[in-house]
């Protein structure tokens, strides 16, 4: 199929030079067995049957089920959702965030596979959880064992109180890191002066118009470092801004907006 629709010769040649690679490793440092995920299993054979034609002798391959995500979707670098064990790739609160939101067909199986919790604390875990799915016990126990075990129970402290914090838009006593994990990867805008808390939204793409900022005003939607505004003549500035740098935006429950002076 893929030599009717194009294909490099690097790519052609990609399991001949795996399979080399197998044979230098057992010439050179006596390596007799490969281990990888299942999506090696080619690489790996062509090694064995390297060996074994130019040596006569036995290697062997073993391989296991690729972790997927609910896309189905192998984890790395090349699939862009790549989770990194250095916290400053991978910020103890961005790894929690996406701990906590695996979808259930996927998290038992992620505790059997990235917890030491043993199988029996498992099968509890799975029946407590799908008798109350909403409380999320099983993706709360994956998050803490984790982090726990990569970073320490301080740094899944600090996951938790922030993203706690978040949820429930009590911004305003976060630390200037906190700010800088929670906002990490989202787009900065820059802001100077004064300006009307409508035009500032309006301004920002927070609301469409400022018809809507008033009625999201009026409703008690909108939250400025923590706390709900409802002034139509409510002024931003640097006055205002946490450690006298960011301000953050809270439209409804969920969608935040980071600015800095």
């Amino acid at each position: 199929r893929r030599l009717d629709t194009g294909i490099t010769f690097a790519e052609f040649t990609y399991t001949l030079l795996q399979g080399y690679d197998f044979e230098y490793l057992y010439k050179n440092k006596n390596v007799t067995l490969q281990v990888a995920g299942s999506d090696q299993w080619g690489n790996i054979t062509t090694g064995i049957e390297m060996v074994n034609k130019k040596y006569g002798e036995e290697i062997y391959g073993f391989t296991m089920p690729l972790i997927l995500d609910k896309l189905g979707h192998k984890f790395g670098k090349s699939e862009g959702n790549a989770l990194w064990l250095d916290i400053n790739k991978t910020s103890s609160y961005e790894l929690y965030q996406y701990l906590i939101n695996t979808d259930d067909s996927l998290v038992i199986d992620y505790l059997k596979v990235f917890t030491f919790l043993s199988v029996e604390e498992i099968q509890d875990i799975e029946k407590k959880h799908f008798e109350k799915p909403e409380d999320r016990l099983a993706q709360k126990t994956l998050a803490h064992e984790i982090i726990r075990d990569i970073h320490g129970e301080e740094e899944f402290e600090k996951a938790v109180n922030l993203s706690e914090a978040l949820f429930t838009g009590n911004v305003s006593n976060l630390s200037l890191n906190d700010i800088k994990d929670a906002f990490k990867d989202a787009s900065i805008t820059h802001i100077e002066g004064e300006v009307n808390i409508v035009n500032f939204l309006v301004n920002n793409a927070v609301c469409s118009s400022k018809r809507e900022a008033r009625e999201m005003l009026g409703t008690n939607t909108i939250s400025v470092n923590g706390t709900k505004v409802s002034d139509t003549e409510y002024t931003i500035s640097k006055d205002i801004a946490l450690h006298e740098k960011f301000v953050i935006i809270r439209r409804g429950k969920k969608k935040y907006y980071l600015f800095e002076y």
